[in-house]
């Protein structure tokens, strides 16, 4: 015979509703239990939920359950920690509708979104809107008097799992800030040793480790690979070989992650393995006080892929430094030897200012070069008065294009926008990556309706025709804002009048075109 959990709910003496011998807020010990907290007041509901709950276990962790008598004293948990689970929230307590007005609260005004919900109540009848139920992502509703052991167990096990999930995603959202703010970072570092030590304390950053460990660079000419940054006990021993290293276990991991040309894991330290386009190879390891999670191996392998370039780059800046050092040293083949390092000094400039004007991913201009560009071709337009028109476009819910099919294909994605864009414009006219998924066209001498002539038609070949990347097709399309230069105006009027037309033309449902030619500025 089915057991439940609660009889119907009787009118009691408000002196019944608390025991004496219990404080009106239970705060559990501080293990490493799932924070669930009971919200009723009924201490009879309390102590059989507690007794129904005392062996439930989920992911080897046992429950750590909190109680509170009201609501006010719920909110009070609630502003002091912000681990809490579960809530077993009652919605009949000092007025009718307390359960669900703390709901509100704690979703709008205290703004905890991860924190599962689960309503109950003692009075049948009393079941919320369903606008309520989906406005403040209550996870369950039930009634006290059809509560088994055994529902209460399902329901409460599917809100931890869907609270651990929340988190999770949490996590990953936040590594992925930090791993964009330290590529940009790094991407600033000009030295080795500067690199050297910046991607260091990164790598520590993301493992949310004090920094301790090393960098080794394995040159691809050959020799014994050498530490090129340390950091915690390992901080004296820049500029040694590897030999320096005391610990075996540390000289095996680096020496392993060259060797296979991979990253390494142990349960007390991570190396990250970097190869330049060189051939020059680096090995950074970072201790830690246990095994990384999965989730955060792949948030290293995704923080190694995007500092390669950064670490391409600072190469081929110390080779321009050797290369002013040797012609200083130059002897009585000077001339000879000038003339070819001044080739070389030449080359390595070109390289490094295409970097500088160049996105790296789409291999078209960047956003800094389309200003030196956009500012040029506003002095020729005010001079002869003939006018320009800027272009933006925004790939449209790209952010689900990565979701659905990963970064990788994202990546091609937007190498596919580029060509496709690159291929339906003029010579003399202009392409950048503008930021993110959105790219910018710069068009001398282009009226409005010639303009919007050309969006179209990229816009037209985008939505034609999907992306084929391995053997899954990926339709993409896009949304265009247009803008023709007015008399009086700057470059950066013309750009804020195209993001309004490019924004308008994602509110009125994407993959579209809109103008702003001759509006107010």
């Amino acid at each position: 015979m089915t057991q439940f959990l609660f009889a119907p709910k009787k009118a009691a003496p408000e002196a019944d509703a608390k025991s004496a011998a219990e404080p009106a807020v239970h705060t559990a010990s501080q293990d490493e239990g799932w924070p669930v907290l009971i919200v009723d007041d009924d201490a009879e509901v309390h102590a059989v939920t507690r007794l129904a709950l005392r062996k439930v276990s989920y992911k080897n962790r046992r429950l750590q359950l909190l109680s509170a008598y009201s609501a006010a004293e719920a909110e009070a948990i609630l502003r002091q920690r912000h681990d809490i689970a579960v809530i077993l929230l009652d919605v009949v307590m000092e007025t009718e509708d307390a359960g669900l007005r703390l709901t509100q609260k704690i979703r709008e005004e205290m703004g905890i979104k991860a924190t599962r919900i689960i309503l109950r109540t003692g009075q049948p009848g009393q079941a919320p809107e369903e606008r309520v139920i989906v406005d403040y992502d209550i996870n369950d509703y039930k009634a006290k008097t059809e509560l088994t052991t055994q529902k209460l167990f399902t329901t409460l096990i599917a809100a931890l799992r869907s609270y651990r999930d929340i988190i999770t995603i949490e996590a990953n959202r936040a590594g992925l800030e930090k791993i964009i703010r330290a590529s940009d970072q790094l991407m600033e570092m000009v030295s080795m040793t500067e690199f050297a030590d910046g991607a260091l304390l990164q790598v520590c950053s993301l493992l949310e480790q004090k920094p301790e460990g090393v960098i080794c660079l394995q040159k691809a000419d050959g020799g014994p690979p050498t530490i090129i940054a340390g950091a915690g006990r390992f901080s004296a021993l820049a500029r040694s070989t590897l030999d320096a290293l005391e610990d075996p276990h540390v000289q095996d991991a680096i020496r392993t992650a060259f060797e296979r040309r991979e990253n390494v894991y142990l349960d007390n330290a991570t190396t990250l393995y970097l190869r330049a386009e060189d051939g020059n190879e680096v090995a950074a390891l970072a201790l830690q006080r246990s095994p990384l999670r999965q989730d955060d191996r792949r948030l290293l392998e995704l923080f190694a892929s995007k500092i390669s370039a950064s670490f391409t780059n600072v190469l081929l800046y110390e080779k321009l430094l050797a290369a002013n050092e040797q012609l200083t040293l130059a002897n009585e083949d000077l001339e000879r030897r000038v003339v070819e390092r001044t080739a070389e000094l030449q080359k390595a400039n070109e390289q490094l200012m295409e970097m500088a004007s160049t996105d790296c991913l789409t291999k078209i201009c960047n956003r800094r070069r389309l200003f030196e560009l956009g500012l040029q071709e506003l002095g020729r337009s005010q001079r002869s008065g003939v006018p320009f028109s800027l272009i933006l476009f925004d790939l449209d819910r790209f952010k689900s294009i990565n979701d659905t099919y990963g970064h990788d294909a994202g990546d091609e994605i937007l190498r596919q926008a580029a060509l496709r864009a690159a291929s339906c414009l003029r010579l003399y006219d202009t392409l950048a990556r503008h930021g993110g998924e959105e790219f910018a066209v710069l068009l001398p001498e282009t009226q409005c309706q010639d303009a919007s002539s050309v969006a179209e038609r990229i816009r037209s070949h985008f939505a034609c025709l999907p992306v084929l990347y391995g053997k899954t097709e990926i339709p993409f399309t896009a949304s265009f804002g247009i803008a023709t230069h007015q008399p009086g105006e700057s470059f950066d009027d013309v750009l804020k009048r195209a993001d309004a037309a490019l924004y308008g033309a994602k509110e009125q449902g994407r993959n579209r075109v809109q103008t702003v030619c001759s509006g107010t500025r």
